[in-house]
């Protein structure tokens, strides 16, 4: 049997509470701030067997795992050193953000004292039974962090520096995401125009694996749509203001949010794209 160890999380969100409850399950220790989390991230955090911790706790622990939305990868870390000067824990910055983003937060933990792994998930989070995510892994600290697959976890060591983990992780989601975004503006752009079944029965004769994999893709992406909206912008940042195509997934991340409104308000496109995928 592996050591016990205690593992940090910086918040109980949909994947943190996956990864706290599968390492809950493997004997670990796993602590979360919970001060000013909501009672549903208070309940999340309880079911996953997460302890409340304040955040000066965090730097106790033997790794601190940041799973946030990218646009809080920064201020987290921030918070993490500012209440643990001088701790020894591994930080692994599991966060959609780009290379460069990952470079700064390994400064700032570093200034602290901590040691550090770039880190991307690629996959949901985990459940019995279901597709296990992988935890790619760059950096210092990587190899250590990849020791989290004796508890339980999918992790793979890359031979790259900080930010080679945080660079594979927005390639596919802007492959896997940006795919679902096509899918869902040529249906919409179909049934404006009025041709969607003839588009969706043309797909299923000539494109079926894409026809398969917009049934699946497209309405669940709906509820998960807002979250995305960030990593849309990571992934602009990641291609470069010089490229063209970083344009794309700006308007990718309008889409996204228009989506997201239209789901939480069952709005029309919303309707429209879950009928055309018969969800």
């Amino acid at each position: 049997m592996p050591n016990k160890l205690t593992i940090a999380l910086t918040a109980p969100g949909m994947m943190g509470a996956g990864i706290g409850a599968r390492l809950t399950a493997h004997g670990c220790r796993v602590i979360v701030p919970l001060a000013d989390r909501s009672l549903a991230s208070r309940e999340r955090a309880a079911q996953a067997g997460m302890e409340g911790a304040d955040w000066g706790d965090l730097g106790r622990a033997d790794m601190i795992l940041s799973v946030v939305s990218p646009e809080h990868a920064e201020a987290t870390a921030e918070r993490v050193a500012a209440a643990n000067p001088g701790s020894r824990a591994i930080y692994v910055d599991l966060n959609a953000i780009t290379p460069a983003r990952a470079e700064r937060i390994a400064a700032v933990t570093g200034s602290a004292g901590l040691r550090f792994s770039d880190g991307g998930i690629i996959g949901p989070p985990p459940r019995e039974g279901g597709r296990e995510p992988v935890l790619y892994l760059s950096g210092p600290a990587a190899v250590e962090a990849a020791g989290l697959r004796a508890y339980g976890l999918r992790t793979e060591a890359l031979r790259g520096g900080v930010g080679e983990a945080s660079a594979l992780k927005l390639s596919y989601a802007g492959i896997t995401k940006g795919l679902a975004a096509l899918g869902a503006t040529m249906m919409l752009a179909a049934s404006r125009a009025g041709v969607e079944e003839q588009l969706l029965a043309e797909l299923n004769l000539s494109q079926s694996h894409l026809a398969q994999g917009f049934a699946r893709s497209v309405p669940d992406m709906l509820p998960k749509s807002g979250r995305w909206v960030s990593e849309m912008h990571e992934i602009a940042d990641f291609i470069g203001p010089d490229m063209p195509e970083e344009g794309i997934y700006r308007a990718i991340a309008q889409l996204y949010e228009r989506l997201f409104d239209a789901h939480r308000a069952d709005g029309d496109e919303a309707e429209i794209l879950r009928d055309l995928t018969g969800r």
